[in-house]
């Protein structure tokens, strides 16, 4: 956590405590109301709206905790860009899920507009630029007051040449707006604005910097419009690259943008009656797992660690198990060492069964060093339950 902390000892002393106390109230959050619901297990009602506040909490707190992680990462040049075939409405249209929710609560005038854009399919790290829009969505959405509006527009601008085009991604709202003393001090860390009392500060204060730090690895720029009482207007230019890997695309682009779905049923219809290895040395992540995976019929067999769980792949009839789970972190063997040796194996199935990690791991050197090893998928912790099951049904051979 220390990773962002600037200036003088007074300034970090100040960040810290800051910091402790944005990770401590959603945890307070949670513990308290996880009392509150075992206090009240004979009144369904309110043990419900205890789970969705413990719930709403969790995700607050895991996107603090990214948030500090990715300014660490940032400042000390770990963060690499991937080079990949993506969908510009299917990017939008994840990024903006997340606020969907809040926004109807709000009853805001909530709209994406993507008419301005000529090539849908381009080249880029499709993870970082979701991340960078869900980061000014969702500060639209939250300092927009109940009635107002944000709007997400997208639009390419001339290309240069057939090679590559420069897109605009455009997200403004009729919120409270900026004061030019704080647009001052917008992209520094830790930086927050006193807001009127109808307005949260929940956050770290990093998540325009983490924007714009994203924004400039990708080659563009993002700017800031605002005034108070007003709106504000978030503007990022990027150059995206047009042709490369499109062909790619094509070919699996349908199962992409279907995966955007907030259909689990569609998505489960594959996993239903798999055999499904999990494997981790936490029980309560295997019991979670179980439980997820349970409600959409896949059957489960267990492994506590690597060696247990490489003894029962290699012991299982050929195609014995449609998929095997793996943390990544386990005793005796870890997860790379597991999905090397199922790879290595003499099993008739050794190249072809589908192997997930399923792990807290969350940088892109994990992933990339898993994938290299013989893991087909990595999904990362926490993870919801439409990223579990469609990842799975995405690789399991029915």
């Amino acid at each position: 956590m220390g990773a962002g902390l600037h200036g003088n000892g007074e300034g970090s002393s100040a960040d810290l405590a800051r910091l402790s106390h944005d990770l401590r109230t959603p945890m307070n959050s949670i513990t308290g109301f996880t009392r509150i619901a075992l206090d009240h297990l004979d009144d369904p009602a309110k043990v419900q709206d205890c789970l969705q506040k413990i719930l709403d909490s969790g995700q607050h707190m895991t996107a603090l905790i990214n948030d500090i992680l990715d300014q660490g990462r940032l400042e000390s040049g770990k963060v690499s860009m991937a080079h990949q075939p993506l969908s510009l409405r299917a990017t939008a249209a994840w990024a903006c899920d997340i606020v969907q929710v809040q926004a109807a609560e709000k009853a805001l005038d909530f709209k994406v507009d993507l008419t301005g854009v000529d090539h849908d399919k381009v080249v880029g790290d499709g993870v970082r630029l979701r991340q960078v829009l869900q980061n000014l969505v969702s500060n639209a959405v939250k300092f927009t007051p109940p009635g107002g509006a944000v709007v997400l527009t997208v639009r390419e601008e001339a290309s240069e040449g057939v090679e590559r085009s420069w897109f605009v991604f455009e997200v403004a709202d009729t919120g409270c707006g900026m004061s030019p003393e704080f647009m001052e001090v917008l992209f520094e860390p830790f930086s927050r604005e006193t807001l009127p009392s109808t307005y949260s500060e929940e956050g770290t204060g990093l998540g325009m910097v983490i924007a714009k730090g994203l924004v400039e690895l990708m080659g563009g720029a993002i700017t800031v419009d605002s005034q108070v009482g007003e709106g504000t207007t978030v503007t990022v230019r990027l150059p995206l690259q047009l042709s490369a890997g499109l062909q790619a695309m094509a070919a699996g682009g349908a199962d992409d943008v279907a995966l955007t779905a907030n259909d689990l049923e569609a998505c489960a219809a594959p996993v239903a009656g798999c055999h499904v290895l999990v494997a981790d040395d936490d029980g309560l992540s295997r019991e979670l797992l179980r439980e997820l995976l349970g409600q959409y019929g896949v059957r489960i067999t267990e492994a506590a660690d690597g060696r247990e769980a490489l003894e029962k792949v290699l012991a299982a009839d050929p195609h014995g198990f449609d998929a095997v789970l793996l943390d990544m972190h386990m005793p005796h063997l870890d997860g790379i060492a597991v999905a090397r040796a199922i790879r290595d194996s003499a099993r008739e199935d050794a190249a072809t069964l589908p192997v997930i990690a399923v792990s807290a791991d969350n940088f892109e050197e994990d992933c990339a060093r898993a994938l290299s090893h013989g893991v087909n998928a990595y999904v990362a912790k926490p993870f919801s339950s439409h990223q579990l099951i469609s990842t799975l049904a995405q690789h399991v051979a029915r």
